[in-house]
């Protein structure tokens, strides 16, 4: 083997089956190289062969260090890195690999070689290889704050010292830091294995919770919601990981949350007022956990009043011609969201005698004409079965469609007298035809001022099906017949 004995990653002499020995060891220098003093020491025991090992069997990594020792030949991936990273390299992930494997029986000859060939063994495989025995390796772990450095032990340790500046061991030392990226949340500054990172990729509930300056236990509920986290994951809060660019929204809103008394009174309205909205899903809450009291938006709520405002007609408080948005929906028998959908189409004009919501107003002269249309209906100021579909709740408007082509709604094909543009609208007839047969969760809850989540729950555990005759798909579609009797309705219906 010539001189090959001199790679300190060499333990066998493939040819004959020998494990290397030392012949003695010396601290001082020039002592330790003086062979014919040395040699007249040890001959006694060469000769009695007492240095003599058992035969050993060569493993795969010994024959593929002699051929590539001999004469470079090499079939694995590691053909195209340096001799001396690639040896080193599997020994140091054959030790992390075998590191909780020891067997107190083993003499250190025989560790090394075990090491050796485990990290042959993955490494010759190449780079997919490699990255799944690091995950195998941060699987393996179980502490609850493990980090990199305890997870990847000396493989970590001399990537990021000893061979931190040198270039044979790049790749190596990339490939675990991808892995490091991909598992643990790295804050952006902070160094990886001598890279400075740019961005955080990856952020934990633990991480997020201090960044954000909340518990674990109530963030938790808002990421679950957003799908950033999985419910009932038992994994440690710094293994529960989520990528931070798109949640980072999230995060940022999560401290301006309020309470629904604070949004009662930033939006200056009722109690009554914001309970109809949030009942109509005009304001909803970031997670449904009443336990939560921090969870509604306020940007949401003011952007609904700014919305609103901007629109609005400053009008007098003594002007009689205008009613609240509250009182114009009880009359009517409209959810607000129909008469904010009338107001934003243009088909309803809103004044306003304050800042707050319940300053808003609409006027009486024009809800009576929406509510009561004449028995010779203009087709331009009808509304059209699709924004109909949309006020009571069928947001795709192919869905309400689909339901009039089908034949189980009736609807009203007119032309408009100036463009001559035939418009499918609904009369007052087919407006009370729909709301005598159907119901959806928007008009049974201004129908009986209870909650969506509320009635939903009602009917799931009643069990009435949506309307879906022959499997087509109408939206959150009821027969109005089955919810009445699920429900015990005794009063006349509203419409």
């Amino acid at each position: 083997m010539g001189g090959d004995w001199q790679l300190r990653e060499v333990t066998l002499c493939v040819k004959h089956r020998h494990l290397l020995v030392p012949l003695w060891t010396a601290d001082n220098r020039y002592t330790r190289y003086d062979f014919a003093l040395r040699s007249k020491e040890i001959e006694a025991d060469l000769l009695a062969g007492t240095m003599d090992r058992p035969a050993c069997d060569p493993t795969e990594y010994d024959l593929w260090l002699d051929r590539r020792l001999e004469g470079g030949e090499d079939h694995t991936w590691l053909a195209n890195q340096g001799l001396y990273p690639a040896t080193a390299f599997c020994r140091l992930l054959g030790m992390e690999f075998l590191r909780h494997q020891a067997d107190p029986g083993q003499d250190d000859i025989h560790r090394l070689r075990a090491v050796q060939q485990a990290g042959f063994a993955v490494a010759r495989q190449g780079e997919a290889a490699i990255s799944a025995a690091f995950i195998a390796l941060v699987e393996a772990s179980g502490g609850k704050r493990e980090e990199p450095k305890a997870v990847f032990g000396h493989l970590h340790t001399k990537l990021r010292t000893d061979y931190a500046n040198d270039p044979a061991f790049d790749l190596f030392r990339q490939l675990l830091r991808d892995c490091i990226l991909s598992v643990w949340p790295v804050a952006a500054g902070e160094i990886v294995l001598g890279e400075v990172q740019p961005e955080r990729r990856l952020h934990s509930l633990y991480s997020a919770a201090r960044e954000v300056g909340v518990t674990e236990e109530l963030l938790e509920p808002f990421l679950i919601v957003a799908g950033a986290l999985i419910a009932g994951d038992t994994r440690y809060s710094n293994r529960r990981v989520f990528n931070a660019k798109d949640h980072a929204a999230l995060l940022a809103e999560i401290p301006t949350l309020v309470s629904l008394k604070t949004l009662q009174r930033e939006m200056g309205a009722s109690r009554t007022e914001l309970a109809r909205l949030v009942s109509e899903g005009l304001l909803t809450p970031r997670v449904q956990n009443e336990a939560v009291h921090l969870r509604w938006s306020l940007t949401q709520a003011m952007g609904l009043l700014a919305d609103l405002k901007a629109k609005a007609q400053q009008i007098s408080a003594t002007d009689a011609g205008w009613e609240p948005l509250l009182a114009a929906s009880r009359r009517c028998r409209q959810p607000i969201a129909a008469l904010l959908d009338a107001v934003r189409n243009g088909r309803l004009v809103i004044g306003a005698v304050g800042d707050g919501f319940s300053d808003l107003r609409l006027r009486i002269l024009e809800l009576d004409r929406l509510a009561r249309p004449s028995a010779v209906p203009d087709a331009e100021t009808l509304i059209t079965a699709t924004a109909f579909g949309i006020s009571v709740g069928i947001k795709d408007k192919g869905r309400f469609r689909a339901l009039i082509d089908a034949g189980q709604a009736s609807a009203t094909v007119m032309r408009n007298p100036k463009t001559g543009i035939a418009n499918t609208v609904m009369t007052a007839a087919d407006i009370a035809d729909f709301h005598r047969r159907f119901v959806t969760m928007r008009t049974l809850s201004a129908e009986t001022g209870r909650a969506i989540p509320e009635l939903r729950a009602d009917l799931m555990r009643a069990g009435v099906p949506v309307f879906s005759p022959e499997g087509q798909d109408f939206g959150r579609l009821f027969l109005r017949e089955a919810v009445e009797a699920a429900l015990g309705a005794t009063k006349d219906r509203k419409l």
